[in-house]
C-alpha cells in the first residue's frame, strides 16, 4: 500500500508550485521519451495531463501539485519532475494500492465531496485521475 496522505499534505502546504506550462512540458518530455501521446482537456478545468500508450495510462502529470504518477519500469527520465516535485511509481494505474486522508485529498483537489464515493484506504491512480476529473 502506498500512502500518500504526509507526501501530499507536504506538497499542499508548498508555496511552490509549477505552472500549467512546466506541467505541459513534463508531460511532453514524458511522452517522447517513449512514444506516448499527452491527453489534456485544460479548457474543461482538467486537473491532470494523461501521459498514454494505446489509451492506457502509464503517467499523469498535475496541473497545480508538484506531482506526477507513473507506472513502474518506465524507462524515461524522471529527473525533472523528480527534482522539481514528487514522482509516486504504481505497478499499473488500475490496481488499487494507494491509500490517503480524505481531508488531504480535499485540500489538495478542492473538496472533500469529490471522494465521498472513493474508497480511500484502497485506490488506484486511475480513481484518483476520475475523482479529480
Amino acid at each position: 500500500m502506498i500512502d500518500i496522505s504526509e507526501m501530499l499534505g507536504r506538497l499542499c502546504d508548498s508555496p511552490i508550485a509549477w505552472s500549467d506550462e512546466a506541467a505541459v512540458e513534463i508531460a511532453d518530455s514524458l511522452a517522447r521519451s517513449f512514444g506516448a501521446v499527452v491527453d489534456w482537456d485544460d479548457e474543461a478545468g482538467e486537473e491532470w495531463l494523461s501521459v498514454l500508450i494505446r489509451d492506457a495510462r502509464v503517467a499523469i502529470v498535475s496541473t497545480g501539485l508538484q506531482l506526477v504518477f507513473a507506472v513502474e519500469g518506465l524507462s524515461v527520465d524522471l529527473e525533472i519532475p523528480a527534482r522539481e516535485g514528487k514522482v509516486i511509481f504504481v505497478p499499473s494505474f488500475d490496481d488499487p494500492v494507494i491509500r490517503c486522508d480524505i481531508a488531504v485529498l480535499g485540500q489538495a483537489f478542492g473538496g472533500e465531496e469529490k471522494f465521498r464515493t472513493l474508497d480511500t484506504e484502497n485506490f488506484s491512480a486511475n480513481d484518483l485521475w476520475f475523482a479529480t476529473v
